[in-house]
């Protein structure tokens, strides 16, 4: 359990806010993961209202689509992506 935790502890020095650059590798009802550049991984939920649908998710995933991520939370820890678009 003591390796859980530090785990945890080491992900959560992510700020809990800001602004990603990458490319969505997985969807999943409104879950999504974001790859960046360097080969990290962010998860996020789709925040609503940010007028971007699960269908644009799937077609940038698809597609392998760069996109740009504005979340609120620590990713991974509960984030909210407030807007997601094309650069």
């Amino acid at each position: 359990m003591k390796q859980r935790q530090s785990i945890f502890s080491r992900r959560a020095d992510l700020p809990d806010h800001g602004h990603l650059h990458g490319t969505i590798t997985l969807v999943q009802e409104d879950r999504f993961r974001l790859e960046d550049d360097l080969g990290r991984g962010y998860l996020f939920t789709l925040g609503r209202g940010n007028g971007v649908g699960l269908r644009q998710l799937h077609a940038w995933c698809d597609d392998g689509q760069p996109v740009e991520v504005e979340y609120q939370g620590a990713p991974d820890l509960g984030a909210v992506a407030v807007r997601v678009w094309e650069p």
